[in-house]
């Protein structure tokens, strides 16, 4: 089966993120440089290593697999597959600036470059892999590019960070730090999943201006305008499908968050949304995506209990706005899904064990194509996790997990994955 070329640009945006350890503010530096006049600059980083063993049901017949990344150029060969590769989060080094107080405003810039350890598909890898016949080396992504400015009126974010809308909901995954869900050998150059389409929408790192008021007794709420994004049914280089590519105004997104000490323990939650138009060129229809996010996260001495979800129309049910955001007239899709997680902690041991869901309705016409001999559109995609993360000192952790998941397509055809993984995270 011929391999579909994906474009490194897309699922560069997979390396999804160390992403979230450090997107939202510069992490905790293990090496400052002074410089003249109350300047410093620090790095920081991040790098992870894991053995995946990953068992895959054969691709089913007769289904649109543009947005199952566990279908996408499957080959035979590809359903037993052992790799050693890059978890969830891709490593990361990082520099930072930070300037001496300025009449009363603290400002600072970062810069993380996010590069991942394996070749796409083979031992000989040239250059960053783009999935083409000579480019099969790993992938480096630029991920943050951004300035702050603090003071007593809150912070101003300028450039590249991480967005607001469903940020929270994969910054609190405990498969931040493990593997999860893999995706297709096709993409095997990049990261994988963890729970991105199976709980929760990948957020993206974006170019924006973003606007945070200062902590109210635990209250913070951003706001933020993002470079908009094409809304589309199509987008894995997938010919046909409907595009709406025009875009004339800029996406919006806002989070509102709360966190608190309690007497029994930790509190936080969040609530976040999106909204952003875009127009077909061709016939000028005019498509919305508008969605809705939270969560609530509590730890009580040892247990830490989650709950987040999203839903809203023309979101995607894996990446935001992307492959079947839309079905092929434009009209917008229902995406709604949700995560559950529970952890228990016993000294320098983790033990957690999640659950996620994502579910996309099907519109009027998918109904219609399906019924005269179309191909069936994806339903749903669901994963459990049950890891253990072992701390061995504070900048050493090793990480096992096991995960299930099943893509369904409404011709009731299911795919089922079964991961393994082994691996370690080294922070500093």
């Amino acid at each position: 089966m011929k391999r579909l070329r994906i474009s490194s640009a897309l699922f560069g945006l997979m390396g999804l993120a160390a992403l979230t350890l450090m997107a939202s503010t510069p992490a905790k530096a293990a090496f400052v440089v002074g410089g003249e006049n109350g300047w410093q600059m620090s790095f920081d980083g991040m790098l992870n290593a894991f053995m995946v063993y990953s068992v895959t049901d054969r691709a089913p017949t007769g289904v649109d697999s543009v947005s199952s990344l566990l279908t996408i150029g499957q080959t035979e060969a590809e359903r037993q597959v052992f790799r050693v590769r890059t978890g969830l989060l891709p490593s990361i080094f990082a520099f930072n600036v930070k300037s001496p107080t300025i009449n009363g405003v603290d400002y600072a810039a970062r810069i993380g470059l996010y590069p991942q350890i394996q070749n796409a598909t083979t031992r000989t890898g040239f250059g960053p892999d783009t999935l083409s016949s000579l480019n099969l080396g790993s992938r480096i992504d630029i991920r943050e590019v951004f300035f702050t400015a603090d003071g007593r009126f809150g912070q101003f974010l300028v450039g590249r960070a991480l967005s607001l809308y469903q940020g929270k909901n994969i910054l609190t995954d405990m498969t931040l730090i493990g593997v999860g869900v893999p995706a297709a050998e096709a993409i095997g150059g990049g990261t994988t999943l963890g729970h991105i389409g199976y709980g929760y929408v990948y957020p993206t790192f974006n170019a924006q201006f973003r606007y945070t008021t200062p902590d109210i007794s635990g209250l913070k709420v951003a706001f933020s305008i993002n470079d908009p994004s094409h809304i589309t049914n199509n987008t894995l280089n997938v010919t046909g499908g409907y595009a709406a590519t025009k875009v004339n105004q800029p996406r919006f997104e806002m989070e509102m968050s709360y966190a608190k000490k309690l007497s029994f323990g930790d509190l936080s939650t969040w609530v976040s949304a999106l909204y952003q138009q875009a127009q077909n060129a061709t016939d000028h229809h005019k498509v919305a995506s508008i969605g809705g996010a939270g969560g609530i996260q509590m730890g009580i001495g040892p247990v830490g209990i989650l709950v987040s979800g999203y839903g809203g129309k023309a979101l995607g049910t894996t990446f935001l706005q992307d492959a079947d955001a839309l079905d092929q007239f434009g009209k917008e899709r229902v995406h709604y899904g949700g995560l559950g997680q529970l952890t228990y902690t016993i000294g320098a041991v983790k033990l957690g064990a999640n659950y996620g869901l994502n579910y996309a309705d099907r519109t009027d016409y998918e109904h219609i194509w399906q019924n005269a001999g179309g191909a069936a559109v994806l339903k749903s995609q669901q994963a459990a996790t049950g890891g253990v993360y072992y701390s061995l000192n504070k900048y050493l952790t090793l990480v096992g997990e096991y995960t299930w998941a099943r893509n369904s397509w409404y011709n009731g055809q299911k795919q089922d994955v079964n991961a393994f993984a082994l691996g370690t995270v080294f922070v500093w």
